[in-house]
């Protein structure tokens, strides 16, 4: 910037000091970039440079709620036992299929899957390893988690953290076998999304029996 000098505002010669061109020019290429960069673009804001927002993520103002979880986890719950219940006498793989395609994600993006009972392949990206998983068919180490089957399965959520669309559940589930009573505890991680439908969608699963310390002598 220029240094002020004393100046008669009488006098036509006398001007307020300016700042260098240079200044000017970026000042100028600033205030067009920003204006650019948060044009509105039917009613979201789109960068410059292209849209930066996550695959699958939904419009502005889609709230997924923590009573929403617990809904999507008790039908979670509910389709284990149905699936099991419909071994092996009927639709119990056609069952399995709905399942995966209503309650995950994978019609609409990336589904991080790790389940309880697998070590060979003890992650799940496609439906149909998923499909597998519960019912038995593309694993020979698949022992059908679903046809097992499960009488019932009780939630204990430690925590639940929520942000926007998303929302993210920590605890124990626990398993009770239809033949014998006997409950299984597991643990897990659940990540769920709610879509432009309103439908909500399991894209991260993580089950894993509790730690069991190597016995000492």
């Amino acid at each position: 910037w220029a240094t002020r000098k004393p100046c008669n505002p009488a006098l036509p010669a006398c001007h307020r000091p300016q700042p260098p061109r240079s200044a000017v020019s970026t000042m100028r290429l600033v205030c067009l970039f920003a204006v650019s960069a948060l044009a509105p673009v039917e009613g979201k804001l789109s960068l410059l440079f292209g849209n930066f927002h996550s695959r699958g993520h939904q419009e502005e103002g889609l709230v997924l709620t923590e009573v929403e979880v617990l809904a999507a986890q008790k039908a979670w719950g509910e389709g284990v036992v149905a699936i099991g219940a419909a071994y092996p006498d009927g639709p119990y793989e056609k069952m399995a299929l709905d399942a995966t395609s209503t309650l995950y994600n994978y019609d609409y993006g990336p589904v991080l899957f790790k389940p309880t009972l697998a070590t060979e392949w003890p992650f799940r990206p496609t439906r149909w390893e998923a499909v597998s998983y519960f019912v038995r068919g593309k694993y020979a180490e698949d022992g059908g988690f679903a046809i097992r089957p499960w009488s019932s399965v009780k939630w204990d959520n430690h925590n639940i953290y929520c942000d926007g669309p998303v929302c993210t559940a920590i605890g124990e589930y626990y398993f009770t076998d239809a033949n014998t009573n006997e409950v299984t505890k597991v643990e897990y991680t659940f990540g769920y999304q709610k879509h432009s439908d309103g439908e909500i969608r399991i894209f991260l699963h993580h089950s894993s029996l509790p730690y069991a310390p190597a016995a000492t002598s």
